[in-house]
């Protein structure tokens, strides 16, 4: 059994470091991940170079929302996100960064002007 401490956290995610194992554990909304610290290295930089522009006009056209592709290794599964999910997992694997405000759009919250 772990000891884990959190390392950052989100409103749909959070990044776990096991101390014992050296890994590293990503959940956001639906998905979970377990990294070596080399793997999640390349991962967090494959996050990084994603191009939002680029996908949301390959695929201005899609019946789905969310039109971002993430690959996998398994070929028949691709992760779809949206802008805001791809800019919330950067800010969540962002995790070396301290004393940072949140951005409006990460704040889950009804605002009512009266």
């Amino acid at each position: 059994m772990c000891n884990f401490k959190t390392l950052n956290k989100t409103s749909n995610g959070i990044l776990l470091f096991c101390p014992k194992n050296r890994t590293f554990n990503l959940s956001f909304r639906n998905l979970t991940f377990n990294f070596n610290s080399e793997e999640l290295y390349d991962f967090i930089a494959f996050i990084g170079k994603i191009d939002c522009d680029y996908w949301e006009n390959e695929y201005k056209n899609s019946v789905y929302p969310k039109r971002i592709p993430i690959p996998t290794f398994q070929t028949n599964f691709i992760i779809l996100l949206d802008r805001q999910e791809v800019e919330e997992l950067r800010f969540l694997l962002d995790f070396e960064k301290k004393d940072e405000f949140l951005k409006l759009h990460q704040i889950q919250y009804t605002l009512i002007l009266n």
